[in-house]
Formats: structure tokens, sequence, C-alpha cells
């Protein structure tokens, strides 16, 4: 009787590690399909005029901007779950930090700063920390709406790296704070939905840590690490 407990005990972990995803898959697709809907019916509704008027430009900007938007939803989604999933190998973080921002337009108005020390190459996925640091300085671009700063330090800790993200904008609500690691919670609290979430599984899948200060009106710190072993 006895020895039927521990399996026991693990089917019913089991059934409940089933219940808990079918949720999650649940909620994840209704966001999904709830993001997709209005780029989709944009599109819909330009096709639709440009029947009737065929030499309008502007119905051709709509359509471009919407299947842009599509993309970075669906950008976002494979972000996030395929966060987990590295391609390991010697790298320079440095480089990594220049492959992120290479993709992202700095307004004129916002001076992006970086201070780093000499680190030798070590063992990550160069593409996967890239995107954290541009997902990391995005966000930070998008909270300083009249320009700031940003200053990004890399520092060696020995056995592992410390970045530290830091700007000047408005900061995060407290209603944001305590949901900002799940998965779109944010972005029903006036967040950004997938990708500090993404950032985090990358972090996590490398054996690191992440984790931010913030102030409002002051700005927000978010500091990483990545194991050089």
């Amino acid at each position: 009787m006895h020895g039927d407990e521990p399996d026991e005990e693990k089917r019913l972990k089991e059934k409940e590690f089933e219940r808990r995803l079918i949720e999650e898959m649940g909620d994840i697709s209704s966001e999904l399909a709830h993001d997709l809907r209005s780029p989709l019916q944009t599109i819909q509704n330009a096709v639709y005029l440009l029947e009737r008027s065929p030499e309008n430009p502007m119905f051709y900007t709509m359509i471009r901007e919407s299947l842009k938007q599509t993309t970075q939803i669906l950008d976002n989604f494979r972000d996030f779950y395929k966060g987990h999933m590295l391609k390991m190998v010697d790298a320079d973080i440095v480089k990594a930090y220049e492959m992120g921002i290479s993709e992202l337009e700095i307004p004129d108005d916002v001076e992006l700063t970086l201070e780093a020390d000499e680190i030798e190459r070590f063992s990550m996925d160069p593409t996967k920390v890239a995107l954290v640091f541009r997902k990391l300085i995005k966000n930070a671009i998008d909270a300083m709406a009249g320009g700031g700063e940003i200053r990004v330090g890399i520092e060696d800790r020995g056995d592992h790296v410390e970045v530290r993200i830091s700007d000047t904008g408005s900061g995060i609500p407290e209603e944001v704070v305590k949901v900002i690691y799940y998965p779109f919670m944010a972005k029903r609290k006036g967040g950004r939905g997938l990708g500090v979430p993404a950032c985090k599984r990358i972090v996590e899948a490398h054996g690191g840590t992440i984790g931010f200060e913030t102030s409002l009106g002051e700005g927000t710190t978010f500091t990483f690490t990545i194991p050089k072993g």
C-alpha cells in the first residue's frame, strides 16, 4: 500500500502540470488571437476599399503597417516560446550587445552609452543574448517619450558577467511590477506583454538571473547575469 504512494503523488503532479499547461495554452491562444484580430481586420478593410479606389496610396500604407504589426506580434510570440532553446558557442558579449542594438532605431533625443570590461569569449547563445539587449533597450526607449539617457554596463564578475541597463524614463507602475514576468499580464496593466518574460526565459536558460529596480518618474535599471562556465 505504502509503496504506491510515490507513484500516486507523481501521477497527481503530472495531472496538475498538464492542467496548468492546458490553461496557459488557452490563455495565450486567446491573447494571440486578440492581438492579431486588429491588424487583420485593418488589412481586410483596406482590401475592400482598394477594390473601390485602387489609386489611393493610403490603403497600401494601411496594409504594409498592419502586416508589420502582425509580424511583430508573431515574432514576440516565437521569441518567448523558443527562449529556452539555445545554440551555445564561444562568443563575445559586447558583440552580442552590438548585434542587439543594430536592429533598433535610437531616437535623436536618446543618448545610449556603453561601459564594458574586457571580457574573453565564453559559451552563450549570442543571438538570444542580443535579443535580451534589444528588448530591454527598446523598453527603455519606450519609457522615455521625451528623450533621456540609457546607460549599459557590462562587468566581469569572475564566474559570470553582469549586465546593467539603466534609463531615465518614467519608471514601471506598481501594478505592472507585480506581473511583469508573466506572459501577457503586464500588457493588461499597460505593459508590453511578452518582452520581459522572453528575456527572463533566455537568461534563465543560460543559468543566469534577471531583476530590476524602478522608481516612478526617475527611471528603471534591469540587471541580468550570464554564467561564463
